[in-house]
């Protein structure tokens, strides 16, 4: 099992790579750092991330993750994991595309794909049907709205 740390910092990392691809990398990093930041009252770990931009900086990671995570459950952290997943994803809006959820399970790689399915109770194929449902009923909502 990868440590819940690498499994957070791996995760985060790939979002900021995909999301950067289809919105600027400021309103990205502003959005994950005040997203992170907003979930530390329910999942008190987060507070040992850091994000930050690093294009003026001359730094090469925008993610630093403490070991102290590491001291939380694998369970607590895949919850959190999943909220920022989601919420980066509602943040995009039409943005993030189709199967942005999809494309975070193939980028991970293998070993943190299992950590977070096996140990952290995170299952992407489902998050990305949820999204799917979700969208659908929206669009269904809003035509019904406009009729």
């Amino acid at each position: 099992m990868i440590e819940n740390s690498e499994v957070m910092r791996t995760v985060l990392a790939t979002l900021l790579k995909i999301s950067n691809r289809k919105d600027t990398d400021i309103n990205v990093i502003s959005t994950m750092d005040s997203l992170v930041k907003k979930l530390e009252g329910k999942y008190d770990f987060l507070k040992h991330i850091e994000i930050k931009d690093t294009r003026f900086l001359g730094a090469r990671d925008s993610i630093t993750v403490m070991s102290d995570v590491n001291n939380a459950s694998p369970t607590e952290v895949g919850k959190a994991i999943h909220e920022i997943i989601y919420s980066m994803t509602e943040s995009l809006g039409r943005d993030a595309g189709f199967y942005f959820i999809k494309e975070i399970g193939h980028r991970i790689g293998d070993d943190c794909y299992t950590t977070i399915e096996d140990d952290m109770g995170i299952n992407l194929n489902l998050m990305q049907m949820e999204w799917d449902v979700s969208r659908m009923q929206r669009r269904s909502a809003d035509r019904h709205k406009t009729d």
